[in-house]
C-alpha cells in the first residue's frame, strides 16, 4: 500500500511540472496493423482507473509506456520511475502532430505507445539539439527533424529501435548531409542507436563496422566516427573513436577480439547506444571530467590510448565545412569504409556535452 500512496504521490507532483509550456512529450505509438507513428503527442493528458484509484489523470510526462491488453481500454502502463500496473484507460483516441499532420488515432488501433519528456526550445526543437534524422525512410534523410537536408544515396529501411532504421550497405555512402563551417562548437555530443548485423565472430582490421564518418569536405580529413577494430593501423584495438578534440581507443595495438570481447554480458547483435561526448573545459557530466568520452549503452568506455588537438586546431577544425556521412566518403578511400552492414537509428547532435541519456 505504501508503494501505492507513493505512486500517486508521484502522479500529482509531476501533473504540475508537466504543465510547463517547454516540455514537449514526443509519441512513438506502435499500431495493430504494423504501421508506426512517431510525432508530439497533443493528448494532454491520460484518464481512467485502476485497483488503488477509481479516478486517475496521468501526466504524459509521468509515462514510459503503454501497452494495450484490449479494445476496451485495458492497458499495461510503465511510469519513468519504474512502477507498472494495469489500468482501463477512459481516453478514446489520442491526438499526435506528425510528419502526415495532425492524426487523431482511436485508442483501439494501438498496440502500443511509448512516451518520452523533453525541453522544447521556440522552434519546437528540443534545446541543444542541431541535428536529428530518424532514418525512417527517405523522405526523413531528405528532410530531418532538425539540421540539414541530407541524400539518400543507396541502402534500405528495415524495423529499428524505433520506427525504421537504415540497413547500411557496405563500402558505399548511404546517406550524407553537408555541415556548414562552425556547425560544431568546442563542446558536444553525438549520440544514436546502431544494431551490428555481421555474422562473423571476429573483428576485421579497420572500421568492422564504422558506424559514421564526419570529414572536412575541403581536406577530406576524418574528424568524427566511431569505428569497431582489431587494427585501425594506428595502432588503435576495441573502440576506436574520433572527436572534434581528438582520438581516443579502448585498447592498444593489434588483437585477435570478438564481438563480444566489447559487449560483455550482454548480445553483440542487439541494439546498443552510443554517444561520443566532448568538452574543451571537461566534461562536468563524468568522472575526473575528461575532454572527451565515448559511451555505450550509458557506460563510459576506457580510453587507453588518445590523442589530442591542441586548441588552434580545434577552432580550424570547426570552422571548416563537413560531411557527415552513412558510413563512409569515398574520398578516404575503401579502406576506411564500413565493412560490415549495421543497423542506424535516431542519430542526433548536441551543441553541448550531454550525458544524461536513455539508452
Amino acid at each position: 500500500m505504501k508503494h501505492l500512496l507513493a505512486t500517486i504521490v508521484t502522479i500529482v507532483a509531476f501533473t504540475v511540472a508537466a504543465e510547463d509550456v517547454d516540455t514537449i512529450i514526443t509519441a512513438n505509438a506502435a499500431l495493430k496493423d504494423g504501421s508506426t507513428v512517431k510525432g508530439e503527442l497533443e493528448t494532454k493528458s491520460i484518464k481512467g482507473s485502476t485497483i488503488f484509484k477509481e479516478k486517475l489523470e496521468l501526466a504524459p510526462a509521468l509515462v514510459k509506456t503503454v501497452s494495450f491488453v484490449s479494445t476496451n481500454g485495458e492497458s499495461k502502463v510503465e511510469l519513468v520511475n519504474g512502477d507498472r500496473f494495469t489500468m482501463k484507460i477512459a481516453n478514446k483516441d489520442f491526438k499526435i502532430n506528425s510528419m502526415l499532420g495532425e492524426l487523431n488515432i482511436p485508442r483501439a488501433n494501438f498496440r502500443s505507445l511509448a512516451l518520452s519528456a523533453r525541453k522544447g526550445s521556440q522552434n519546437g526543437a528540443e534545446s541543444g539539439l542541431i541535428f536529428h534524422c530518424t532514418f525512417d525512410n527517405e523522405a526523413s534523410v531528405a528532410s530531418p527533424v532538425v539540421g540539414p537536408k541530407g541524400e539518400f544515396l543507396c541502402g534500405r529501411f528495415v524495423e529499428g529501435k524505433s520506427g525504421k532504421a537504415l540497413q547500411t550497405t557496405v563500402y558505399a555512402e548511404n546517406a550524407t548531409f553537408e555541415l556548414p563551417p562552425n556547425f560544431f562548437g568546442t563542446s558536444g555530443c553525438i549520440e544514436f542507436s546502431a544494431k551490428i548485423l555481421s555474422t562473423s565472430q571476429m573483428i576485421g582490421s579497420g572500421g568492422d563496422p564504422r558506424l559514421f564518418t564526419i570529414t572536412q569536405k575541403r581536406r577530406h580529413n576524418t574528424i568524427c566516427t566511431i569505428d569497431i577494430v582489431s587494427n585501425n593501423g594506428c595502432g588503435n584495438a576495441g573502440f576506436s573513436t574520433w572527436t572534434i578534440l581528438g582520438n581516443m581507443a579502448s585498447l592498444r595495438g593489434c588483437q585477435a577480439l570478438s564481438y563480444e570481447d566489447l559487449f560483455p554480458g550482454t548480445n553483440c547483435r542487439d541494439w546498443h547506444h552510443y554517444a561520443v561526448v566532448w568538452d574543451l573545459d571537461g566534461i562536468a557530466g563524468l568522472p575526473g571530467n575528461p575532454r572527451k568520452a565515448l559511451l555505450v549503452d550509458g557506460k563510459l568506455i576506457p580510453d587507453i590510448q588518445r590523442s589530442t588537438r591542441s586548441p588552434e586546431e580545434v577552432m580550424s577544425v570547426i570552422s571548416s565545412p563537413m560531411l557527415l556521412s552513412f558510413t563512409h566518403d569515398p574520398a578516404l578511400g575503401p579502406e576506411l569504409a564500413t565493412k560490415s552492414p549495421f543497423l542506424m537509428d535516431d542519430f542526433k547532435i548536441w551543441n553541448y556535452a550531454k550525458t544524461d541519456f536513455n539508452p
